[in-house]
C-alpha cells in the first residue's frame, strides 16, 4: 500500500509543471513543491528530526506551510498542526504533550512562547521561521530561505515511510478540558483521500478550495487529495474565511471547481451580497461535514448551483470521513425540515449501532444506537507518551446518535453529550433547531442548557438563541408560539435570544460551550455575538 509521500512522488512525476499550491496571486507548481519540500526535509534531518518524531506547525495558511507537510512526512516523521489563532498557553500545551522534536512558526508566534527577545532565549528544540531569523539568531533558529533555497545534499538517502506510520496528530477538546491528541497514519488518510479523488472524480484539471484550516481534519481532503490527483490547491486566506463576499470572490476569481467547507461557509457566502458570483462559478462538487446543514440553506444552495454534485460527508476526527450522501431532490421536498442523512458508508469502513448498553442493535430500518466504526481510516489512537506501545484502535465509538433509514443509510439524531435531560424528560437540541429553522424569520438557530435559577438542585432550562433573517425581527412570543404547536411543552425554550450572529469556533462551528457558559454567566444579559 502506498503513502502520502507516494502520492505526491507520483503527481510530480506526471505533472511536474501543474499549479499545485496558489495563494493570494502567488503560486508553486509540483516541481518547485517537491524541491522545496526536499530541501526543508533535508534541513530538518540535519536539525535531528527523524522517523516517528513529531513536528509542530503553528502558522497560518500558507503555501510555506503546504510545503511543510509534506517535508516533515518525507522525514518519516508526522506533523502536529495548532490552531493558528490557539493561544499561547495552548499552544505550548499541545507542543509540550506531544514532546514535538521540532517546530515550524513565524516569529511573531515563537516570541510569545519564549519571551520578546527569541535571540537570547532558549528556543523550544531547532525551530524553523517561516520569515527570517535575526542576525543575532541561535543556531538553531533558522529562517525560510536558508531552509528552503539550499543546494540539495548528495548522498541523502530517502527515509523509508510505512503506510502504518503516524502521519499527523489533530488535537481535538478532550472531556476533561485538556486537548486530546488523535493519531492517524499514512493508511488512515489514504483509505479516505483515495476513495475521495474517485469519488468526486478529482483530477489534475480540478481546482480545490482550502478553507479548513490544518489543525481541522476538513483539511486533510483539500491538501492530499489535490496532491494525490495533481490538482490546485487554492488556500483560503485567514482573514476571508468567515466573509461570504471575499469567498464567493475566491471562488469565481480563481475558478474553484470543488469547495469542502462546513455548512456556515457556505451559508455565508449564500447570504453575501455577491452570491450571484457562486452561481456563475464553475463550481461542480460541493461537499460540506462537521455539522448539521439546514435543509432551508441548502435549498438555497442547490438553487445556486443547480448542476453541481453536493455531498454530506460524515464522519469525526477518529474515523476521517466514514459516511456519505448525496443530496437528491428527496432530501429538498417542500415541508421537509430534517438535514440531509449521513448516508452509507464508505467502502473502507464497516459501521455498526450499539445501544446504550453497549450491546449491539439490529442494523434494520427504523433501528436507532450509537454509531460504531471500523476499517482503515479508523485511527491509530489517542497520543499518550506512555502508551506509545498500545496496539492500533479496531473500532471507535463515535458518540453519535443515528437511525438506520433502509436505502439513504442512516440519518444523525443527535450527540450522545448534547442530549439533555430537562425536568425529567431526555431531550435532544437539534430537534427544537430544526423547528425554529422551518420559520422563514430565522435564519439560524441553537438550543442549549442553563441552570434554572440559582439552586444548584433546581435542574435545567432549555435557552434558544436566534440569528433573524434578513430584515426580519422575530417576536419572542411569535418563536415561543411556533414551538408550542410543533413541539411537546417540554421541549420549548424558556428564551429565546436574538444575536446578531452566534458564537464559532475556529473551525467555523457554532460553539455550544461558548454560548452555553455565556447564558450561565449572566442569564440577563444580551449573549455576545460574534459577526
Amino acid at each position: 500500500m502506498a503513502t502520502l509521500v507516494d502520492r505526491l512522488a507520483r503527481t510530480v512525476a506526471r505533472h511536474p509543471r501543474a499549479e499545485a499550491v496558489r495563494h493570494r496571486g502567488n503560486s508553486l507548481d509540483y516541481a518547485a513543491l517537491d524541491r522545496a519540500a526536499d530541501a526543508l526535509a533535508a534541513t530538518l534531518r540535519e536539525a535531528g528530526v527523524g522517523p516517528g518524531d513529531r513536528v509542530g506547525l503553528w502558522t497560518a495558511k500558507s503555501a510555506e506551510g503546504i510545503v511543510a507537510v509534506h517535508a516533515v512526512l518525507r522525514c518519516g516523521a508526522a506533523y502536529v498542526p495548532v490552531d493558528p489563532a490557539a493561544p499561547p498557553a495552548r499552544a505550548a500545551y499541545i507542543l509540550g504533550d506531544c514532546a514535538v522534536s521540532c517546530l515550524v512558526t513565524d516569529s511573531v508566534r515563537l516570541a510569545t512562547l519564549t519571551g520578546p527577545d527569541p535571540a537570547r532565549r532558549p528556543a523550544p528544540g531547532p525551530v524553523v521561521l517561516l520569515d527570517e531569523a535575526p542576525p543575532d539568531a541561535p543556531a538553531e533558529v533558522i529562517g525560510w530561505r536558508q531552509a528552503v533555497e539550499r543546494p540539495l545534499p548528495d548522498g541523502l538517502p530517502p527515509v523509508p515511510v510505512d503506510p502504518g506510520d503516524l502521519a499527523y496528530v489533530l488535537y481535538t477538546s478532550g472531556s476533561t478540558g485538556a486537548p486530546k491528541g488523535v493519531m492517524l497514519s499514512h493508511r488512515n488518510a489514504l483509505a479516505f483521500v483515495d476513495w475521495a479523488v474517485g469519488e468526486f472524480g478529482i483530477t489534475h484539471r480540478d481546482r480545490l478550495s482550502s478553507h479548513a484550516p490544518l489543525h481541522f481534519d476538513l483539511s486533510v481532503l483539500d491538501v492530499f487529495a489535490a496532491a494525490a490527483a495533481g490538482a490546485c490547491l487554492v488556500l483560503v486566506p485567514e482573514h476571508h474565511k468567515a466573509l461570504g463576499v471575499a469567498l464567493n470572490r475566491l471562488v469565481a476569481e480563481e475558478r474553484i471547481t470543488v469547495w469542502y467547507s462546513v455548512p456556515g461557509a457556505l451559508t455565508r457566502m449564500l447570504d453575501a451580497r455577491n452570491h450571484q458570483q457562486l452561481s456563475s462559478s464553475p463550481l461542480r462538487r460541493v461537499l460540506f461535514a462537521g455539522e448539521e446543514f439546514p435543509v432551508k440553506h441548502l435549498r438555497r444552495l442547490r438553487a445556486a448551483l443547480p448542476d453541481a454534485g453536493l455531498y454530506n460527508l460524515y464522519g469525526p476526527t477518529e474515523t476521517n470521513v466514514c459516511t456519505y450522501h448525496r443530496v437528491t431532490d428527496a432530501d429538498l421536498a417542500p415541508g421537509r425540515t430534517a438535514p440531509p442523512p449521513i448516508g452509507r458508508p464508505c467502502p473502507y469502513a464497516t459501521v455498526r449501532l450499539v445501544g446504550a448498553d453497549g450491546r449491539p442493535v439490529p442494523g434494520t430500518p427504523g433501528a436507532e444506537g450509537e454509531l460504531v466504526v471500523e476499517g482503515d481510516s479508523v485511527m491509530l489512537g489517542y497520543w499518550d507518551a506512555a502508551d506509545r506501545g498500545a496496539p492500533p484502535v479496531r473500532a471507535h465509538a463515535t458518540g453519535d446518535l443515528v437511525r438506520h433509514e433502509g436505502a439513504d443509510g442512516y440519518r444523525f439524531v443527535g450527540r450522545r453529550d448534547h442530549m439533555v435531560k430537562v425536568r425529567g424528560y431526555r431531550i435532544e437540541p437539534a430537534e427544537i433547531e430544526a423547528a425554529l429553522l422551518a420559520l422563514p424569520e430565522v435564519h439560524e438557530a441553537l438550543c442549549v442548557t442553563v441552570p434554572d435559577g440559582a439552586d444548584p438542585d433546581a435542574g435545567l432550562r432549555l435557552e434558544a438563541y436566534v440569528v433573524p433573517a434578513a430584515g426580519r425581527s422575530p417576536d419572542e412570543a411569535r418563536l415561543r408560539r411556533h414551538c408550542l404547536d410543533t413541539l411537546p411543552r417540554y421541549m420549548v425554550p424558556a428564551r429565546f435570544r436574538l444575536v446578531a450572529d452566534l458564537v464559532r469556533t475556529s473551525t467555523g462551528k457554532a460553539d455550544r460551550r461558548a454560548l452555553a457558559a455565556a447564558a450561565e454567566r449572566d442569564r440577563e444579559a444580551p449573549c455576545p455575538s460574534r459577526s
